[in-house]
């Protein structure tokens, strides 16, 4: 896990030069010119963002294979679900979803102790040997912690907080870009151009 940890710096590092963003995004970042519009420096920023959260989508899932192995595939749906609810569910009904539903999967986990591949293969399909084995495989290789659900209780908070904020989000205005800040204490233009710079 420490080695994953260390090469992160350098495998950004090489994913940026794989997939470099724009160079109209790269000339708008670096100038210092005067004539580079406020809309130029927040597509500047956006891409180097969109940059940044790709590789950081693509390191997550690297990293949680490592530390859980097979057990990745039961973390991902258990998040699809949540963001469905999140996004699927009608807003009054979004807060009791979501409470019912993590604290639900705390009591899952902790029953089921992690839902092992062989003992859900066993309720599924109880005839067959193949379905079995196949479970058995899987269970083989938990990772680092094989134990993933005891973790995953940090987890859960961090699921109730996404939706509960995108309940209280709904109805607000959006903003034009997720780097763009507005706040009455700002009195001068936010300059973008150092954020999410690819050499971070």
């Amino acid at each position: 896990m420490g080695i994953v940890l260390l090469l992160q710096p350098s495998l950004r590092c090489i994913y940026n030069a794989v997939v470099p963003i724009s160079s109209t995004s790269q000339n708008a970042a670096s100038s210092a010119k005067a004539e580079t519009t406020k809309q130029e420096l927040l597509v500047a920023a956006d891409d180097r963002f969109r940059q940044r959260t790709s590789f950081d989508l693509y390191f997550a899932l690297i990293f949680l294979t490592v530390l859980h192995g097979f057990s990745v595939l039961k973390i991902l749906l258990i998040l699809y679900i949540n963001f469905k609810i999140a996004t699927r569910i009608s807003k009054k009904y979004l807060p009791a979803a979501t409470w019912i539903f993590n604290i639900g999967i705390l009591f899952v986990n902790e029953i089921c102790h992690g839902y092992h591949y062989a003992s859900v293969a066993k309720t599924v399909l109880p005839f067959s040997a193949t379905a079995s084995q196949w479970g058995n495989q899987l269970d083989k290789y938990g990772g680092l912690i094989p134990r993933w659900e005891i973790l995953f209780n940090f987890t859960i908070l961090r699921l109730i907080s996404f939706n509960m904020d995108y309940y209280w989000s709904l109805g607000r205005s959006p903003s034009p870009s997720p780097v763009e800040v507005i706040s009455p204490l700002i009195t001068h233009p936010l300059n973008p151009s150092p954020l999410s710079t690819p050499t971070d």
